[in-house]
This record gives C-alpha cells, sequence and structure tokens, in this order.
C-alpha cells in the first residue's frame, strides 16, 4: 500500500483570522488552544479563499505590484504637498532647528506636479543599477544587521530574496557611486606635455572664485596665501621639457584645486574651455608618480581628490586618496601641537602661516577619517591616542559671526576674510570614532548582546551631550518637519548649509547607531520580549532620523539647488536603506504603507532636483540615486504583496523582529 498522505494543515478560525494570530490546535478535532482558553466558539464560517501554491512572483504579481505604485502616485497626487520649489522659487515654507525634543512629521508627500512616473527601469524587478556607475553595497556602511546576519552578506541577500519572492544577489543590489577612476589612470612618465595646465590667467579667475566663496569656509584646503607660491611654481619655466618633483606636486596641486572648485556648481565660474573632470583625471595621474612627496602640495592635492570623490559617493577611492593624506600630514606633524618651529618635507623650518595651514589640513584628515570608517567598515587610520586633539582656537566663531552675515553680501562682503569652520564638529567626529570602536570594531564583534544594547545606549547618551552642547540657533533638533519659521530671505546661504550639515551629520549618525541594534539575536536571548522591545524602541529611533533626512535634503535643494548634490550623494542611500529594511520586515504595518510613500516621493525629489550646472557623470548619478531608491520601493511592495498573499491563503501572519 503507498504511504498515507499527511493531512493537510488547518487553517485559522474565524476568531484567530480576525486578531491576526497564530491558530494552533492540540488536537485535530478540538478546538484551537485560544478558543479554548477562553470559551470562545471555534468557528470555520468565513469564505475560504482560494489557495495559489507559488514559489515566487509571476506576471499577475508584477501587474498588482505596477498598480500598487500607480495607487500610491495616485495617492500622493491628491495629497497635501510638501513643497517642491524650483531653483529660483519662492521658499516659503522651510525647516526651523530649534531646541524642540519632537518635531512632528506630517504629510510626507510629493506634490501633484512632480509625481514620479512609473517607468520600467523603475520598477521593472530584472532591471538593475547600471554597473557603470555603481558599487558595492559595503559602502552603506557595516550597521546593517537582521537578528544577526549582515544584510550584504550572501545570507542577506537570501533573506531578503525570500522575504520580497525577488532574486536579490550582491551584483544586482548596489548603491549609486561614480566608476572608480583608477583604470583610467595609469602611470606615464613625466613630461611637460602631460602636465598641461589651463592658462595662468584662467586658472586665477577660477580660484580667484572660489577663495571669494562660501564654499571655501567648509572646505579650508587651500590658503590663499600660500597657494600662490603654489601657483608660481606651477607655472613656472621648464628645463628641457621635463619638470621637477616640486613642480609636478604643484601642477598636481593646481589641477586638484580647478576640478574641487567645480564642485561648487557656480554658473559660469568654470569657462567652457577648461575641462574639470581631465583635470581631476590627470591630478590623480600626477599623484600616482609622487607618491613619495611629503610636501604641502601633495597634502592638499590628495584631500581636494579625496573629498570630491565623498562628492561622488566612491568611498573607496576617498580611503586611497584619504591614506596618502594620514601619511604626510603627519610626517609634517601636523597631528600634533609643538611649540618649537616644524619642519618641512626640505628640512626647512615652516613660517607660522603654514604650520596653522597644516594643523587645518590635519583637522580635515580626522574629519574625513571618521566618516571614511563609517561608510566603508575600514578602521580609522587617526587614532585618537595618537593625535593632539585640542580644537582650532578659531573652530567655533562661526556660532557668532554666520547669523550676523547678509544673504547676499556686497563686493566687498566676500567670504574670503572670513575665518572658515571646516566641514564637520570636531566633537562629532571625535564620537564618530567612539561609533567605530564600540560598535564595529574587531574587539566589538565578541560583544554579546547585552554589551551590544550598553554600548548603543552610552553612544545615544553622548550624541545627546553633544547636541545639547551646540547653541540654540545651530543645535539639530531630534525630529524635523514641515514648519514655517522666519523668512529665508533673513539667514545667508553659509548659515543655512551650516545648519542644515549639522542637523544632517546628526540624523546619520543616529541612523548608523541604532539600526546596529539589528545585529542582536533576539531569540537567543533571556527576556526575549524586553529585549524584543528595546530593539523596536532603538531601530524606531533610526526610522525616524531617517525620515528627518529626506525632508532637510528636500529643504536643501529648495534654498542651494545643485551645491546639495553632494549631500543627496551623502545621506539619501543611507536613509533609504534603513526605511526599506523595515518595509521588509514589517511588510503589514501602516506605517511600511507611508514609508513606502516617503520613499517614492524622495525618489522624485532626487530625480527632478535642478540640474544645469551639474557635470553629464554627476547627472547619471543623480539619476542612479533615483532608480536606486525606486528599487527598493518595488522590492518594498514585492515584500508588502508577497505578506498580504501568504494571509490570504494560510490566515496566518509572518512577524518578525
Amino acid at each position: 500500500m503507498p504511504p498515507k498522505r499527511p493531512l493537510p494543515q488547518k487553517r485559522a478560525c474565524d476568531v484567530c483570522y480576525q486578531r491576526k494570530i497564530h491558530c494552533t490546535f492540540s488536537d485535530p478535532d478540538s478546538s484551537c488552544e485560544w478558543c479554548v482558553h477562553r470559551d470562545l466558539e471555534c468557528t470555520f464560517n468565513r469564505e475560504r479563499p482560494r489557495k495559489k501554491r507559488r514559489n515566487s512572483l509571476n506576471t499577475s504579481d508584477l501587474e498588482t505590484l505596477s498598480r500598487r505604485v500607480d495607487q500610491l502616485e495616485k495617492a500622493l497626487s491628491h495629497a497635501q504637498p510638501l513643497a517642491i520649489l524650483s531653483h529660483g522659487a519662492s521658499t516659503q515654507n522651510s525647516i526651523e532647528v530649534t531646541d524642540t525634543n519632537l518635531i512632528g512629521f506630517p504629510g510626507r508627500r510629493s506634490s501633484p506636479g512632480t509625481v514620479l512616473e512609473p517607468t520600467n527601469d523603475c520598477i521593472s524587478p530584472t532591471n538593475s543599477t547600471s554597473a557603470k556607475y555603481s558599487v558595492s553595497i559595503s559602502q552603506l556602511g557595516p550597521n546593517w544587521y537582521f537578528e544577526g546576519i549582515p544584510i550584504s552578506s550572501e545570507a542577506g541577500f537570501q533573506w531578503i530574496s525570500t522575504r520580497t519572492g525577488q532574486t536579490v544577489t550582491g551584483t544586482e543590489f548596489r548603491i549609486p557611486g561614480l566608476k572608480s577612476s583608477f583604470s583610467e589612470a595609469l602611470r606615464p612618465s613625466i613630461s611637460s606635455k602631460l602636465c598641461e595646465l589651463p592658462e595662468q590667467e584662467v586658472t586665477r579667475k577660477i580660484l580667484t572664485g572660489f577663495f571669494g566663496s562660501s564654499f571655501r569656509l567648509e572646505f579650508p584646503v587651500l590658503n590663499q596665501d600660500l597657494f600662490e607660491k603654489t601657483i608660481e611654481v606651477a607655472y613656472g619655466p621648464v628645463n628641457k621639457n621635463l619638470i621637477s618633483p616640486g613642480q609636478t606636486s604643484a601642477r598636481a596641486c593646481v589641477l586638484g584645486a580647478i576640478s574641487f572648485a567645480s564642485c561648487q556648481h557656480t554658473r559660469g565660474q568654470i569657462p567652457l574651455s577648461v575641462d574639470v573632470e581631465s583635470c581631476a583625471a590627470e591630478a590623480h595621474r600626477l599623484i600616482l608618480n609622487i607618491t613619495g612627496d611629503m610636501g604641502l602640495d601633495t597634502l592638499q592635492t590628495a584631500l581636494l581628490l579625496g573629498l570630491q570623490r565623498t562628492f561622488h559617493g566612491h568611498w573607496q577611492d576617498a580611503a586611497f586618496f584619504h591614506s596618502i593624506a594620514c601619511r604626510i600630514v603627519c610626517s609634517l606633524k601636523g597631528h600634533i601641537t609643538q611649540s618649537t618651529p616644524q619642519l618641512g618635507s626640505d628640512g626647512s623650518h615652516l613660517k607660522e602661516g603654514e604650520s596653522h595651514h597644516i594643523r587645518v589640513l590635519f583637522w580635515l584628515c580626522y574629519m574625513l577619517d571618521k566618516d571614511i570608517s563609517l561608510r566603508t567598515g575600514n578602521p580609522p587610520l587617526l587614532i585618537d591616542d595618537y593625535c593632539d586633539l585640542d580644537p582650532l582656537d578659531t573652530s567655533t566663531d562661526y556660532f557668532n559671526y554666520l547669523p550676523s552675515l547678509s544673504k547676499f553680501p556686497s563686493t566687498e562682503e566676500k567670504y574670503e576674510n572670513i575665518i572658515p569652520f571646516l566641514l564637520a564638529d570636531p566633537h562629532l567626529s571625535r564620537l564618530k570614532e567612539k561609533v567605530y570602536l564600540q560598535l564595529y570594531s574587531a574587539r566589538a564583534m565578541k560583544d554579546n548582546d547585552n554589551q551590544l544594547l550598553l554600548h548603543i545606549r552610552e553612544l545615544d547618551d553622548q550624541i545627546e551631550c553633544w547636541r545639547s552642547s551646540i547653541p540654540i540657533n545651530f543645535r539639530p533638533a531630534l525630529s524635523v518637519s514641515q514648519t514655517t519659521p522666519p523668512n529665508p530671505s533673513e539667514q545667508c546661504i553659509p548659515y543655512i548649509i551650516r545648519c542644515m550639515s549639522l542637523q544632517l551629520d546628526y540624523h546619520h549618525l543616529v541612523t548608523i547607531i541604532h539600526t546596529t541594534v539589528r545585529k542582536c539575536t533576539v531569540d537567543s536571548s533571556d527576556g526575549v520580549r524586553d529585549l524584543h522591545d528595546v530593539v523596536h524602541s532603538s531601530f524606531d529611533l533610526s526610522l525616524e532620523a531617517s525620515r528627518s533626512t529626506f525632508w532637510c535634503l528636500r529643504v536643501l535643494i529648495e534654498i542651494i539647488a545643485e551645491d546639495a548634490f553632494r549631500f543627496i550623494t551623502a545621506y539619501s542611500t543611507t536613509a533609504a536603506t534603513s526605511l526599506f529594511l523595515n518595509i521588509v520586515i514589517h511588510p503589514l504595518d501602516k506605517q511600511a504603507q507611508r514609508d513606502l510613500e516617503l520613499l517614492i516621493s524622495a525618489a522624485n525629489m532626487i530625480r527632478n532636483m535642478p540640474m544645469v550646472t551639474l557635470t553629464q557623470r554627476e547627472t547619471n548619478l543623480i539619476q542612479e540615486t533615483a532608480s536606486f531608491v525606486m528599487r527598493l520601493v518595488w522590492l518594498g511592495s514585492c515584500a508588502m504583496t508577497k505578506a498580504e498573499r501568504e494571509i490570504n491563503s494560510t490566515g496566518i501572519v509572518s512577524t518578525l523582529g
């Protein structure tokens, strides 16, 4: 006789189905345990849905998901929109950064005129981000887990595939980033023909605009007085078509400065005759041939190229240039404060202005060092124990002078005489090293769940202490939303950018800290219920920080247009990934639908930002970033549809973390 088939699993009773809970039976012929313990009638009178056993989504599922996207867009078009103003339009709605414990996060909708169309390249499950402009997901950082499984691992991709019903691989699931320039930077022999510079008059005009701009305040890589000598050496006479190592480094620095000045995206600042991408590539080629040089020009070139790579989302390239910069700045003793005159690379004593500038460059290296570590998972190079971290005397001067600047400075009020304030807050950068040490170092990998949660709580307390220490008119809010602040015309652009930079850096660090909580393996811990609640509470903080990030980016696009490019590439993918993972974990939660709408609105915001002064490569990167977010929308929709189908077929809700 053939073996008996096992009895089919009994479907959920009407009571358990309505409550969306697991329905268990101690005896197949008796009532379920829930009804027995509560003396309820256990019935099966509802209409039974037709079962469809499928392992993956078929064509009808894809049509369903397309209809979902259409429905979401219609909902967005009829909802009260968030103000998305084109470049040059009036800005009547903005953000108010105050010392508020919590500012609401209302209507996350896009305006009717800017709804993102569901094109094939956005929603097709077979379409992946272009390999030409993509880099590994590992550059999202080391903080992405689910119950101890790293999301960027094969097990992580398999988990996403299981939850969405779609095949997700490391090759396909990529974040946007420009293609590495190393394949283009060969090592040619150094001749004058390979080091051609723009006309000196053109170079001076470009750099005069840079030194007089607010962009220099945040990135004081170059000192105007010291750079004059660099220009003189770079444009000096060449002996028999061969240039000296000193002239090579000077020319690399000039080329790097021209390409970096273009990052300001000011219309007309860079003449059409100057190819800024060729300047960057030429500076790259030159620095590969002078890596043994320990001079100031080589240090500045490495920093300029490294910062530019971070703007383009290529953190591994940035790490290469950064390693060169760190080696040179330490060789020049920028990591310590000395009372005696320091020696330069040629053995001569540095002037006081040079010593101070090298110290400024050290702090730029230190701040970039922490960001690269948290983005790539690589250990930091400039460790606190080996560096003098006394802040610059002028590091907080901007708290006083920025609010008093006019929005439209006259010719006499240009920014060249204003003290720069660096790209980040020194104290927050020091906290970033603690984040890496306590959450992602080799030692941290051995911590158990309780130790991990203790570290997260301590870091959260420290970041709150930092936030509270910032003056109230610059202090990041815990959460951000659309409000009616004072007229933006009363605030200068550097003031607004600085406030928003601190706000975005704060939200990004909160997201990094609290997403790591899903490294906990809840099922294997004592007091599972309490730990489960702690994990959810912590992850909720990261979600609110991610939502706030998109609103901050929206405001920046309104105010500074193309100059918001570097903020989009730095923060949007982290925020989107955080929201996406929560949708995959809780696909049937009401907030999942709202977050899916927010991601659609964010993709639309990114795709439609002003791009007139961006290069073609930068424009491509913006489009790839929008497509990446829409890819997450697609996968999130797949997860929601799959979860709904499973409920209809089994009556059992699959619950996670």
